[in-house]
């Protein structure tokens, strides 16, 4: 049996002493995939590949990756093991040693005499991912990989040999990887280990930590949103985020169907991209709740009914009214006919910045009682998310505008990618609260037909906390089906 190789012996050999705690832990941990999310400057890339390099030297066969999203990302890992094993362990004058670093073609990789062998390879090229099983794999900045990559192309190649997976990386909001990250926060899990690690952990290039003046001199000189993710590693913070103002300890929370208020539902129609159908409830002081999501692909509109009717409903539970996206006024009509009076004004679709700010109106924490103990004033926010809403919460987490979109115009600014909880709710609040405020419904319904002549008695679309009539449609609990 192949002895291993002492990790401890071996950093002393080439003079590594982990900055902190932080990478000690990393280090320490013989989880089969480890998910270290860090700030800058923190030292992931040496972490991560100090971490493989004593197996390089372990004598038996095994064969390792490291997947950049680019060469040049990939090369940050590989350079690292070079300058370790090459230069610093003398390898480099042993003949056996085969090598080759070569950044512009892409060839770098180190292959020791037993038959250890490490290569870089990109994900830019997806022909290059098919191969042997693999005994382990640093996907160098794992958050800007596709999570195709991951699943299709490496996870595979790794359950051969039951290899094990390193996933340094700065966060880009909740993503794939922050999925993959969730798994290791749970100490049960016998297979993920994750880690928060902020560039200021890094006591070598930072020794003041939190208080470091660089950090605070960084925290000074860039927005908040760049800051958090790009130094504190934090995933809810990212540069372009629209909704930099939600905050899943602030925003989410459990919620328990009141039938004395006003319950709407808010509508996405989609098909290959998923529908949405978004229930809130508005208290008598404005607040949202939205308590109950319905997120489905490749289903036609009637089966949507269906799974929707069939859903328990909680006590007292009835539908006032809905809210849709102009674009599909069919959709809308059938809507009507089968559950509630559904408004999809076209004004509610076009004007996309109104209905961002009205959003973040209702996400913007208010003063709501006198400063505690501590002089810190008691706020909160006005609309809150139920912990079951996944969808909801993951795309308030990540909704984003494009690239270069100062330059654009309201409608291109956000990427029309995961939006779909989030074009109902807008839809939703500014046919509410905005347009809600200026048109009867009867004259919404004359000038944007989407069904409602069905009901005899036209509603008033409410502002402020009017409800729109007391319509039940087929969902209401004293109605058989």
């Amino acid at each position: 049996m192949t002895r291993a190789v002492d990790k401890q012996a071996f950093f002393e050999r080439i003079e590594y002493t982990p900055h902190s705690k932080a990478q000690v832990l990393f280090h320490q941990s013989m989880k089969r995939f480890k998910l270290p999310c860090c700030g800058r400057r923190f030292g992931k890339s040496t972490m991560a590949a100090r971490d493989l390099e004593p197996e390089m030297l372990q004598r038996d066969k095994g064969y390792y990756w490291i997947i950049g999203p680019t060469y040049d990302l990939g090369e940050k890992e590989f350079r690292v093991m070079w300058d370790d094993l090459i230069i610093k362990c003398q390898l480099g004058k042993d003949k056996r040693v085969k090598k080759a670093y070569n950044k512009r073609s892409g060839e770098m990789y180190i292959e020791m005499p037993w038959g250890k062998r490490v290569e870089v390879r990109s994900a830019q090229y997806p022909e290059t991912l098919v191969g042997e099983g693999l005994s382990g794999a640093i996907m160098s900045e794992a958050a800007k990989h596709r999570k195709e990559t991951w699943e299709r192309f490496i996870r595979p190649a790794l359950s051969d040999k039951r290899g094990g997976a390193t996933f340094p990386t700065t966060p880009e909001g909740q993503n794939w990887y922050y999925d993959l990250w969730l798994l290791g926060q749970n100490p049960d899990n016998e297979y993920f280990e994750s880690w928060r690690f902020p560039s200021w952990e890094n006591s070598v290039v930072y020794p003041g930590g939190r208080t470091d003046s660089e950090i605070l001199l960084l925290e000074d000189t860039t927005t908040p949103d760049w800051f958090m993710q790009e130094i504190g590693a934090d995933f809810t913070a990212f540069v372009g985020k629209i909704y930099g103002e939600f905050d899943l300890t602030i925003h989410v929370k459990p919620h328990t169907f009141n039938p004395a208020w006003p319950n709407y539902m808010a509508w996405d129609w989609g098909f290959v991209n998923p529908l949405a159908c978004i229930e809130f409830q508005v208290d008598p002081w404005d607040n949202i709740y939205i308590w109950r999501e319905h997120y489905k692909s490749y289903t036609i509109l009637e089966e949507h009914f269906r799974l929707l009717r069939e859903r328990e409903q909680p006590p007292g539970y009835r539908i006032d009214g809905c809210f849709g996206d102009a674009a599909d006024p069919e959709a809308a009509m059938r809507v009507s006919a089968e559950i509630a009076p559904c408004i999809a004004d076209p004004d509610a679709k076009t004007n996309w910045r109104q209905g961002v700010d009205r959003v973040k109106s209702f996400l913007k924490e208010y003063q709501i009682g006198e400063a505690d103990e501590y002089g810190t004033p008691i706020s909160a926010p006005k609309l809150w998310v139920a912990n079951g809403c996944a969808n909801t919460i993951r795309e308030f987490s990540n909704y984003r505008a494009a690239e270069g979109s100062p330059n654009k115009g309201p409608k291109d600014i956000a990427q029309g990618i995961d939006d779909h909880a989030m074009d109902a709710i807008r839809y939703a609040l500014v046919q509410l609260y905005d347009l809600g405020a200026r048109h009867h419904l009867v004259e919404v319904m004359r000038n944007h037909p989407v069904g409602l002549s069905q009901h005899k008695d036209p509603v008033v679309a409410g502002v402020s906390t009017a409800t729109l009539s007391g319509t039940r449609g087929f969902f209401s609990m004293d109605k058989e089906f």
